[in-house]
Parts: structure tokens; sequence; C-alpha cells
């Protein structure tokens, strides 16, 4: 604990009067830590160390402090050889801020895993080549003994012949191909291209037993520092370690983390456990970020796991934390929750709890936030394209970036009377008023009519009232507005045929013959891939969606909704945090909160997993809790789901999370 001298003044009469206060603070107490990482980062004597970092203690600061240090000292020396100081985070963002902290120097290598990982073998193609025929060849063996073990004609056997198919496929087409591709940010479909699974499990493999592999690395990065290293894939961390050991004369490997925020099945569990014994442990103890109250709760939740605590800042707020318990078979929950707000507005005397924007509401599944939002009829069919997800979550499929990119602003703006930023968008998306088609056409100015009249029938689809994305994207093809994805064609070849059926006769049996006899001589054209797969069945199913639901999404997965998912906030704070507990909606099996809370017994499974020391269900979501709980600056709201609520209250009281005056229970 440090102390600083304070002088007050005040007034007595027309005489100041001063006296001194002695003021204890324990803000820098982490200072020494920054120190001695930038003691390890000596390319003359180089330390590998791990970094104990929990929840809001200043890590990404740490990492900076660590970064300008060298370069002040050894920036110089390193450049003039070549050599940079590499750096791996989690996400793209935290690349981004990284790097403007650092002023985007050369010297810094700053990426995300996945892009580090494909940096390192990009020129081996040969080798990846190599691995991939051994890989393919393992699955598809493993894939051939499971079917023979399972029963034929079940929707695991169709999945296991459709995957043997597929990479049997590959096999056949790997000698054809020369070099291979990879995009940190893409779908990786082309028939050159490496998944990102791939990419992380070549790399980590090639460095194990590559020592070419091993010298590029560490004679281009005499450090290389891994952020998040709890949830950075094991096998890769494995790797790392045999870099470290068999070059920790000139390589220092720095792993910053916390054990307890390892939050994806793939990370290296308990990571410090298994350190060498020559590291460097560092530790810091100061949470930043949340109030007292709330250090106090995640403190709790962590004391079964290990022995790590934090201290709240001596200038840190009391903060509120309350849990609202509520049966499971709640119909309104979205009404539920809003009355939470209330109530968290009126104990905290914050009257931003009132409005949904101003909180983060944390939701296990992002289908839970897709049926609060009102997204879901989008959202639900495109999510079960398991390679689409990662896609659909980050805003980047194509059939949706069409409409949240080029349709939604076209509409915005036509609305709001722009013609300046409606004419723009159409030259950048339109194949009306392109310069070849302005320069080639004979009519320039008829080209600019239709266009025109174009964009005012969009708009009038408004006027019978909310139309559905189909309907829009149908009234955009009739008028050649703008340039249709290759992947939403089908679908709308499917919604041109509805749309004439429908226009011929009202008798639902004259459409449906003629929807199935269309949809017959697409089956039948060699030329043309069957539209109804499984991708154009889900495309179909969104466009019956409400147009308003693509304005909804769109501001979902820009980060922009008071929604996020319990894994998707890590590294994040925010003032107000609304933590949602349903393992009802989650639907899955990695988590289970009413074992951790209380409400269900441990299963066999559990037990067996315990007694063996493996992980189990319950762990994950002890990290995730706390993960959750940890994002809090000012105030905490947990809304729990259950069909046993006195068992839950009884199991918080009993382990001291809460106390009586925080937990409410109601109908």
């Amino acid at each position: 604990m440090f102390r600083c001298r304070a002088i007050l003044v005040k007034k007595k009469g027309s005489w100041p009067m001063v006296t001194d206060s002695i003021v204890e603070t324990n803000i820098s107490v982490d200072d020494h830590v920054d120190t001695e990482i930038e003691g390890f980062l000596n390319p003359l004597n180089p330390q590998s160390f791990f970094l104990f970092a929990g929840a809001g203690s200043g890590k990404t600061r740490s990492l900076v402090n660590a970064l300008n240090h060298v370069q002040k000292n050894h920036g110089e020396m390193l450049s003039s050889h070549g050599r940079q100081v590499g750096v791996i985070t989690y996400t793209n963002a935290a690349c981004d801020e990284i790097n403007r902290r650092v002023k985007f120097h050369s010297l810094f290598y700053v990426a995300t895993i996945h892009r580090f990982a494909w940096e390192l073998i990009k020129g081996f193609h040969s080798d990846i080549r190599d691995w991939l025929r051994e890989n393919l060849n393992f699955e598809i063996l493993k894939l051939k003994e499971e079917e023979e073990k399972g029963r034929e004609g079940t929707k695991a056997s169709i999945i296991r012949k459709a995957q043997i198919k597929s990479k049997s496929e590959r096999l056949d087409r790997l000698d054809s191909i020369m070099s291979f591709s990879y995009s940190p940010t893409g779908e990786n479909k082309e028939p050159n291209s490496l998944n990102h699974s791939e990419v992380i499990s070549i790399c980590s493999n090639f460095i194990a037993h590559k020592p070419i592999l091993r010298w590029i690395l560490v004679g281009r990065f005499p450090f290389l520092l891994v952020d998040e290293s709890q949830d950075t894939n094991k096998h890769l961390i494995d790797a790392l370690f045999i870099v470290a050991n068999e070059h920790s004369d000139r390589f220092a490997l720095g792993l910053i983390g916390d054990v307890m925020q390892q939050i994806y099945a793939d990370g290296k569990e308990r990571i410090e456990e298994v350190l060498p014994q020559t590291w460097a442990k560092p530790s810091k103890k100061l949470n930043h970020r949340c109030p007292r109250r709330v250090v106090g709760l995640i403190n709790k939740i962590r004391e079964q796991v290990d022995t790590h605590t934090q201290d709240p800042r001596s200038d840190a707020e009391d903060g509120y934390v309350k849990l609202y318990i509520r049966p499971v078979s709640v119909a309104d929950k979205n009404h539920a929750e809003d009355h939470i707000r209330r109530d968290m507005a009126s104990t905290c005397n914050d009257e931003l709890w009132n409005v949904r924007e101003n909180c983060k509401i944390l939701v296990l599944e992002h289908h839970m936030a897709a049926q609060r939002l009102g997204f879901e009829n989008i959202f639900t069919e495109l999510s079960r394209i398991e390679s689409w997800r990662t896609a659909l979550l980050d805003g980047s499929l194509p059939s949706l970036r069409f409409f949240t990119q080029s349709v939604l602003p076209l509409v915005a703006l036509q609305r709001q009377g722009d013609r300046f930023y409606v004419a723009r968008i159409l030259r950048q998306n339109s194949p009306l008023i392109t310069e070849a088609a302005l320069r080639e056409a004979s009519d320039p100015a008829l080209l600019l009519k239709q266009a025109k009249t174009g964009v005012e029938a969009l708009a009038q689809i408004w006027e019978k009232g909310e139309p559905t994305c189909g309907e829009v994207l149908l009234c955009i093809a009739k008028h050649n507005l703008l340039v249709i994805p290759d992947i939403l064609l089908p679908v709308l070849k499917v919604l041109k045929a509805e749309n004439d059926a429908a226009e011929k006769s009202e008798d639902e049996n004259f459409l449906e013959k003629e929807l199935a006899d269309v949809i017959k001589s697409f089956q039948e054209d060699d030329e043309t891939d069957d539209p109804i797969n499984p991708e154009t069945a889900a495309l179909l199913s969104a466009m019956t969606a409400p147009f308003s639901e693509i304005d909804v999404y769109q501001k979902y997965v820009s980060g922009l909704a008071p929604f996020d998912t319990h894994q998707g906030v890590k590294g994040l704070e925010f003032d107000r945090v609304m933590v949602i507990i349903d393992d009802s909606e989650a639907r899955g099996f990695m988590f289970g909160y009413d074992k951790l809370f209380g409400a269900k017994a441990a299963s066999k499974t559990d037990i067996k997993n315990i007694s063996e020391g493996r992980e189990t269900g319950v762990d994950r979501t002890r990290r995730l809790l706390y993960v959750t709980c940890s994002r809090a600056e000012r105030s905490l709201a947990l809304v729990m789901y259950t069909e046993n609520p006195d068992a839950v209250k009884n199991h918080v009281l009993e382990n001291n999370w809460f106390q009586e005056d925080e937990i409410h229970i109601s109908n």
C-alpha cells in the first residue's frame, strides 16, 4: 500500500485554513511487474515467462509498456538485423488496439494466431500437401470404421458418407494443387484453400517436427508474446515450448493470461501447472476495472480453482451486484428482463439501466440474442449451415452482406431523400450505371431513368406494409437495380417461379404443383447445380423474414446492439452488465449453470471426471461465469432461469457468493 499526501484547503471566514491528509492508495502496486517483464526482454539474456493477469489487471498496458521498452532500448539493433517482436492476440480488434498504441511501428509484428501461423508455413507447399494427404487418409479411415460400427440410414450415417465423399474428392485433387492459400477472414472455399483449424494444426506440427521452421521463427522473432495464452491452441503452445527450450539463449516466449478466463475447449488446460521450472512467473494483483463488490464476487467464484485473488483499486466504487432467480417457464423473458432492469435502475440509483441500449446483456448463444432482438427468422436457418457460422456471426456472409451493405443503406437513404448518396451507392453497386454501361449505352439517360424508377419501386414496397427479404430481392432483380451475388441466384429463381405461379392462380394445389415442376426442372438441368440443397433451402427460409430483421442483425454483428454472448465479451468492459443464465435455452452440453448453482446434482460422468482429475462442464461454466461477471465496471445483474429456485438461493448463500438482500426470487 502506498501513501500520498494531499493538501486540503478549507475556508473559515476570510482566512484559508490548511490541513494535511494522508490518503492510502494501491494504484501503483503492480508497477514492479512491468519492470520485471522489461528485464526478461533482453536480446543478450532472454527469459521466458508466464504473466498472470486477471480480469481488469491492465495486461494490455503492461504489454504495450514492454514493447515500448524494447523499441527504446533494443529497437535499432533488432531492426538492423531484420528482426521483429512477435505479438499474438486473439482478435483483430485486439491487434488494432495494440498497433495503435505502439504507433504502428515496423519493429512489431502483431497478428491473430491464425494469421501468425499462416505466415510461418505459407512457403512450405510440398510439406503442406504431404501433411494433408496423411491427415485426410487418417480421417477417411476413421470415418469408415465408424460407419461399419454404425447403423445404415441414420442421420449420422448420412453425414459420415457425405464426409467420406468430400474428403476422398479432396484427396484426389491434392496432386494437382501446386500452391495453397488461406485467408484469416475468408471462407476459404477454393480447392487449394486451407481451413482455419488446418492452419493451426499444420503450423503446430511443423514447429514441433521441423527444426528449420524453429530456426526461421527464432531468426525473425527474438521475443514472441502470446496474449490470452490460456485459450491458444494447446498443440501450438506445446510446440512453442519446444522452441523456448531449444533456443533459450536467443529466444524468449512470453505467455500472458489467466487460467480462469479459459473459455475454449482447445486451449491449454492448467497451463500454469505445466510451465518449465526455469520460467519466471510474475503476477498482477490489482483489478483496475471492477467495483469492490464485483471483485469480491469473482474472487469467491474462483476460490475453489486456485489461490489467485485480486484487490480492487483503493479509489474503486462499492458497486452493486444482484441475483434474480426466475422459473424457467416464464412466458415472456424479454418482459421479465425489462422489469429486472427497472429494478436495477432503482437499486443502483442509475436511470440508464432503464434504457436497454445503455446495458450490455450477455446470453449463452447467439440464437438467444436473435430471439430477444428480433432477427430469429434470418438467423435460425442460416446458422444450421456449419460452414457459414463464422461469416454469419461476423457479418461477412455474402448472401446477407448484399442486404446489409447495399440494400439497407439504399433504402434508408432513399427514405431520407438523400439523392447524392443514393446515386453514390448505385454507382458502386448497380449494373445500370457503371462507367462501362453508360459508355456503351445508345441513350445513357434512359439507364439513369431506369435506375431512378427501380429505386422508387423499391421504396413503394413499404407502402403495402413491411416486406419480406424475398420481396425486396424480387423487386431489385425485376429492375436490375443492384448486382445480385451468385449464391442468391438459385434462390431468386425459386422466388420468381413462386411469384409467377401465385399471379396465375390463387389455387394452393396449383401453386404447389407449379413449384414442384420448377424445382424438378432445376434438378434435371445438367448445367446448374441443384438449387434445393441445404444452403439454398436455408436461404429460402431466411427470405421469408421481414426485411426489418436485416437492420437488427446488422447492428448485432457490428457490436452496436445491447446483446452479446458470454464468450464474445472477453477483454471488454461495460458500466452495466446483465448476465442471462438459462440452460434450457442454450441447447448445449459444454456448460451447465444449473449444476454450478446447485440446482442439479452432478452426473455420473461428472463424478468420474472429477475422480480422474479431468475437466467437467461445471469447471468450464465457472470460468465462463468469472469472465462475464468481471466485465462490469459499475453494476452487475445475474438473471437465472431454473426449475429449482430455492436450491439456487441456498447454494449461493452457502458459498458466500451473494448476501440475502442481493437475491430476488419471483414467479
